[in-house]
Parts: C-alpha cells; sequence; structure tokens
C-alpha cells in the first residue's frame, strides 16, 4: 500500500484508533519545500514533461516570485505557475510576467501573497510608539 498525503495525514495516523495502519507503514519520506534555484528547474521539468519544446517561458523573476507566494511547496508551485500561464495567454503575452505571478498569487488564498504580515511590523512600531509615550508620561 502507498500512501501520499499532506502534514495533516501524520497526525491522523499519530492515533491510538491506526496504529496497526502505522505499525505497518516501512518507509516515510517528507517533501521539503524547494529552493529558489529548485523551482526554477522544476518548471522547466515539467514544461518539459509536457511536451513544450519552445524558448524560456517564465522569465527568471516571475519565477523568483513564484518561489516567494509558494514558499517553494511543489503543490502551490503548480497551482501558481497553471494560473499565471493562463493569465500570460490570456493577455497575449510570450512569457510569464511577474505581473502574471502576482495575479495568480491574488487569486489563490493558500500562498504568501495572503498572509498578511505587514500588520505585524506596523503594530510593533506602534506599540513601541505607545510604550515611549507612556513613560514620558510617566
Amino acid at each position: 500500500m502507498v500512501l501520499f498525503g499532506q502534514p495533516e495525514l501524520d497526525r491522523q495516523l499519530e492515533r491510538e484508533s491506526v496504529r496497526q495502519l502505522r505499525q505497518r507503514i516501512t518507509f516515510q519520506y517528507n517533501l521539503t519545500a524547494l529552493e529558489r534555484h529548485e523551482v526554477d528547474h522544476y518548471i522547466l521539468h515539467r514544461l518539459r514533461v509536457a511536451g513544450y519544446r519552445g524558448s524560456r517561458l517564465f522569465t527568471k523573476p516571475a519565477t523568483r516570485l513564484l518561489h516567494r507566494y509558494s514558499g517553494g511547496v511543489p503543490r502551490l508551485v503548480n497551482i501558481l505557475a497553471h494560473k499565471a500561464m493562463l493569465l500570460a495567454y490570456g493577455d497575449g503575452a510570450q512569457q510569464v510576467l511577474p505581473r502574471h505571478v502576482r495575479r495568480a498569487a491574488a487569486d489563490t488564498p493558500a500562498t504568501r501573497a495572503h498572509r498578511p504580515w505587514w500588520w505585524l511590523g506596523f503594530a510593533m512600531v506602534v506599540l513601541s510608539a505607545s510604550g515611549v509615550g507612556l513613560a514620558l508620561l510617566a
């Protein structure tokens, strides 16, 4: 038997009720996130396997953004690359550009484009300023 799954599958397999199944697992591999240069090679490989033999389809800046928004997770790289290619086609572009990747990421909730980390820095500045203000009043 072969099982493929998300990290949540590991948590399910930790349950006592599936102990016997867990004991029968003889090999386990966790696919880690791809590095930036690996995303570029991964996309080229996927395109070649699909039969694409043309010139470079994704610009280097576009693949850098793909890595940033996907976090290197292959499943998200696939989703974003697919959407970005459709957007490039819709624009009549010969290559996938950063703007296509940005628009694809904006349409994909699981990406880092939807993680509002900017507010954390803003909150730290406000809290620091408040602390200084309170210290001056005391």
